[in-house]
């Protein structure tokens, strides 16, 4: 026969201190779970959604980013008219050669940071499927124009439409601002791919080419055929594998929050411990009359560990309540493959909601489970004689 649940429950009002002071600390700790595991997925979705599964990327053999990367026109040339890539009605492939390279931007604190500047030409547009102007036009090669990514717009300095840059060894007039569905992209100021090249003095290498397959096409072929041309001689790879390889930040950044949540986590379970030790030893002559009324001692310990975990489920709650507010805050993070600064977005998602709760519960488990035992293997006689 259980003990009624009821009487768990006034047994936490009863202890209203100690129940306030235990579930606060289970709180604090899935707070801190849940922001760090939304700045994970933030960043995560930064890199992951920049990709896309008809795009490959182009690089020069044995780099992993595009920031380690260079190669010749002459490779470009020979590579951009194989059969397998993706054309415009006029005959242009889908071939983006792109520059991106670091450059210091001034914070509105003046603090200054590094930022993608990339060099691409028009068609880029048309490759990188999820960006799009949201204001302004694109920028015009040979003028000095740049477009920015919503993401630095209101945290760099001359980074607004009709804005002077000063980035690099030159200035930049911003003509547009542009979205790309909330990637790292966002996060980069984009220029004519010919003036970065004279601006950073790299002569005449790209870093990377980006390409769109065409309908059908066979994709390990075309990445067999970049690597084994000799005019060609580069490594290919789809942007879905490349920006997942990307991917290494978030894991750290993964590994560590859970580091410092369980470190926080064996805290809070010392505290539920001391806390449903101190039930037990009060409620002595309690448990003593719910075994005298026929109650086991089965019932007994799954009633203190269901009090256990009622208090830490309760405060999980309120520790997800309290950290909901952080999603969709976006802030500023460095990426250590690029070394170079990216906006992103905290997001609380429901496999985080739900790992925090789970997470609390098994500490309120873990803390109950000693003092339930002691509870089941109190004497009656022993119990009572405390009358």
């Amino acid at each position: 026969m259980a003990i009624p649940l009821k009487y768990n429950l006034r047994s936490l009002l009863v202890r209203r201190v100690s129940t306030v002071m235990t579930g606060g600390g289970i709180a604090l700790v899935v707070v801190v779970f849940v922001i760090v595991m939304a700045l994970v997925a933030g960043l995560d979705a930064a890199i992951e959604d920049a990709g896309s599964p008809e795009n490959m990327v182009v690089l020069r053999r044995g780099a992993i980013t595009e920031t380690v990367s260079g190669f010749s026109i002459k490779q470009y040339e020979a590579l951009k008219y194989l059969p397998a890539i993706r054309r415009t009605p006029s005959g242009e492939p889908y071939a983006s050669p792109e520059l991106p390279v670091q450059v210091l931007l001034a914070r509105l604190d003046g603090v200054r940071q590094n930022v993608v500047l990339r060099g691409v030409r028009p068609i880029a547009l048309l490759i990188h499927d999820k960006v799009h102007i949201v204001e302004g036009r694109m920028f015009k090669p040979g003028l000095g124009e740049v477009i920015v990514g919503r993401g630095l717009r209101g945290r760099y300095r001359g980074c607004a439409l009709g804005d002077v840059l000063h980035a690099g060894r030159g200035s930049w007039k911003v003509v547009g601002i542009f979205a790309a569905g909330g990637s790292s992209f966002e996060s980069e100021v984009w220029g004519d791919l010919y003036q970065v090249l004279q601006d950073t003095q790299r002569g005449n290498y790209y870093s990377a080419v980006r390409l769109k397959l065409a309908p059908g096409a066979d994709a390990a072929a075309l990445i067999r055929r970049i690597a084994d041309d000799p005019q060609i001689n580069l490594q290919a790879e789809s942007e879905a594998n490349y920006y997942r390889d990307q991917t290494v930040t978030a894991d750290r950044m993964h590994a560590l929050g859970m580091v410092v949540a369980v470190i926080m986590a064996i805290g809070a379970i010392f505290a539920a411990m001391n806390t449903m030790y101190a039930a037990v030893s009060a409620r002595t002559i309690e448990i003593g009359t719910l075994r005298a009324l026929g109650f086991s001692g089965g019932a007994v310990m799954l009633s203190f560990l269901l009090e256990s975990l009622i208090l830490a489920s309760a405060a999980g709650v309120l520790g997800v309540v309290l950290a909901l507010p952080i999603d969709g805050i976006s802030t500023t993070f460095a990426n250590t493959m690029t070394f170079s600064t990216m906006a992103i977005n905290f997001r609380v998602t429901t496999p985080t909601v739900i790992q925090a709760l789970g997470f609390a519960a098994a500490m309120g488990l873990l803390g109950g489970w000693l003092p339930a035992r002691q509870a089941m293997r109190m004497s009656v006689v022993d119990a009572l004689r405390s009358l």
